[in-house]
C-alpha cells in the first residue's frame, strides 16, 4: 500500500460492519463477484498507486459487506491483485484494527450455523473452519464449545429418521448404512454408535 493510498484509506469510517450472511442472495452473487474479482486484477495497469488502493479496498468492503472473510482469504484476494507481502501484512492488520478481520469471532459464527442450526458435527465444522483458512488451533478451540449432549440430540434425531428408510434391512446391514451416514455427516465414531443404537433399538443407548 502506497503512503499516499494510507493517508486517504486508514480511516475507513464509511465501512459498515455487517454480520456474516449465509443466503441465497450471497451465493447467487458469488459468480458474478469472481467475474469481477478476475478482471479487476489485471485492470487499471497505467493507474496511480492512490487509484489501485481505492480499487482493492472497495473491493474487499464490497465482499465483506456480504459476508465475513477470513485472514487467509483476504491474503488471497490481495495477493491476486499483486500486492507483496510487505503491504498484503499492511492491509490485513488496518482491517484487524479496524474490527473487519477477526478469525475468533468468524470461527464462532461457523461453528454456530454449521454445526448448532444445520445439526452437523463437530468433524465437519471443523473440516468447513479449516476450508475458511482459520488456524487450526483456533478452530478446535471453538469447535470444542459445542456441546456434546446437543450434538447427540442432533445426531439422534438424524439417525431416527434415516432409520425408518433402512426398516427392511437386516440390522447389520442398518447399522453399516446407517454409521456411515452420520460419519459423513461428521460425528465421532462413539457419538455415531450410540446414535445407531438409540435410532435401531428406540432406548437412550446410556
Amino acid at each position: 500500500m502506497t503512503e499516499q493510498g494510507n493517508e486517504r484509506l486508514a480511516p475507513v469510517t464509511y465501512l459498515p460492519w455487517a454480520a456474516p450472511s449465509e443466503g441465497s442472495e450471497g451465493a447467487a452473487r458469488g459468480g458474478a463477484e469472481q467475474q469481477r474479482t478476475t478482471s479487476d486484477a489485471g485492470a487499471g495497469l497505467d493507474e496511480t498507486g492512490l487509484e489501485r488502493d481505492d480499487r482493492i479496498d472497495r473491493l474487499i468492503v464490497s465482499r465483506l459487506r456480504r459476508s465475513s472473510l477470513s485472514v487467509s482469504e483476504v491474503r488471497a484476494i490481495l495477493v491476486e491483485h499483486g500486492l507483496d507481502e510487505g503491504e498484503v501484512e499492511e492491509w490485513v492488520e488496518r482491517y484487524a484494527r479496524l474490527g473487519y478481520l477477526d478469525d475468533r469471532r468468524l470461527a464462532e459464527q461457523l461453528v454456530h450455523s454449521h454445526g448448532v442450526r444445520r445439526g452437523r458435527g463437530s468433524g465437519a465444522v471443523l473440516h468447513e473452519l479449516g476450508r475458511r483458512g482459520i488456524d487450526d488451533e483456533l478452530a478446535r478451540e471453538a469447535v470444542d464449545t459445542l456441546d456434546p449432549d446437543v450434538e447427540f440430540e442432533h445426531a439422534l434425531l438424524i439417525a431416527e429418521r434415516r432409520a425408518r428408510q433402512l426398516g427392511g434391512l437386516d440390522r447389520r446391514v442398518a447399522e453399516r448404512r446407517l454409521s456411515a451416514f452420520l460419519m459423513r455427516r461428521g460425528y465421532g465414531s462413539e457419538l455415531v454408535r450410540r446414535a445407531v443404537s438409540a435410532a435401531l433399538d428406540g432406548d437412550d443407548a446410556e
